[in-house]
Formats: C-alpha cells, structure tokens, sequence
C-alpha cells in the first residue's frame, strides 16, 4: 500500500517537528529587531534583510537542536540565496516561505514548478493505489518524498501565519494546494 499523504496522517507524522520550526522563526525575529535595534535601522526600511536574518538564524537554530530534520537554505534562485528553508523529513520535504499575501504565488523557476506539483494524495491511498498501481507510477516512485509548503508570514515582529499546504500544482497566478491546515493557534501560546 502506498503512503499516505492526507492531511491528518501527515500531521501525525511531523506534528513533533512544527514547535521547534515556530521557536527557530521566532528567534530569528528576535536577531532580526536585535541587530537592526543595534545598527540604528528601521527594520520597515530593510525587509529583505530582516526577513534574511530570520531564516539564516532559525536555519542555525534547527541545526544545532534538530540536526536529523537537516535544515538547509533554498538556493535555487542565484540572485537571491536563502530564500526559503528546507527540511528533509523521512517521508516529507518541507520549504519554509515566508509569504505576505494570503495566495501563494506561482513559481517562476523550473525547481519550484517542479516542487509544487504532485498528484492528489487520495489517488495514493488503499485499494485505489493497490489497483492501479502501474498507471500511478508513472505519476509518482513510491519513493519519492511528499512535498509541503510551511507558509509562515511575520508582521509587527509576530508571526501572524503559519500553516502547513500540500501543494498540488499552479492555477493562473496562484499555488493550488489539496489541503491546508493552520498551525499558528497550537504554537502561539508555548
């Protein structure tokens, strides 16, 4: 039978890795106002950097706590390092973006195009994989990881969003995702 990559069986399977992202991005807020504090700079004037100093430091943070999720920076685009963060889990793949709008937007780069688009978890599950096994391989090699977007948005230096989206593909301008779960009220209060 083939993994499955519903909502509920994929938070049962990661549930333990999303307080430690959460306290990572949290000091890195917390680098980012400290450093910009120290400098003088008004951290509204300086986005790209803020936002840079917040992953750099939650990327340092998840390696020294949790080496085995092996955090590393999205550097698929040369102009633009650390763009993201990503998490290898044993049957997922994590990108961690931080995005303003409520909508993510389409990718533009060919990794990201191919990151995004999947199949349908439900096409993988119980009978439906077990009896169409041949034509589903040509979809997807049992195993290949399943890929997740952690959207995470900082406003006012406070995380506002953070949840968690099976991506599936692009509509328009758009991501489309199979499903979506937020992850802000479990973590917030810790």
């Amino acid at each position: 039978m083939g993994r499955d990559d519903s909502m509920d069986a994929v938070l049962a399977r990661t549930d333990h890795v999303w307080p430690d992202v959460y306290q990572a991005l949290k000091d890195g807020i917390k680098t980012a106002i400290d450093l910009h504090d120290f400098i003088g700079w008004d951290y509204r004037d300086d986005s790209h950097l803020y936002k840079h100093m917040i992953r750099r430091t939650a990327v340092l943070a998840i390696k020294a706590h949790k080496p085995d999720l092996n955090p590393e920076a999205e550097e698929d685009e040369p102009t633009l390092r650390m763009s993201g963060i990503i998490l290898t889990l044993k049957e997922d793949l994590v990108k961690v973006w931080h995005v303003t709008p409520a909508e993510i937007s389409a990718p533009t780069t060919r990794a990201k195009r191919s990151f995004i688009n999947q199949p349908h978890s439900r096409h993988f599950q119980a009978g439906l994989y077990d009896e169409v096994r041949d034509v589903v391989s040509h979809f997807r090699r049992p195993e290949e990881l399943n890929k997740l977007i952690l959207r995470w948005t900082v406003v006012d230096h406070c995380i506002s969003r953070f949840d968690l989206i099976r991506p599936t593909g692009a509509k328009k301008k758009h991501i489309v995702f199979e499903w979506s779960d937020d992850l802000l009220e479990r973590y917030q209060l810790r």
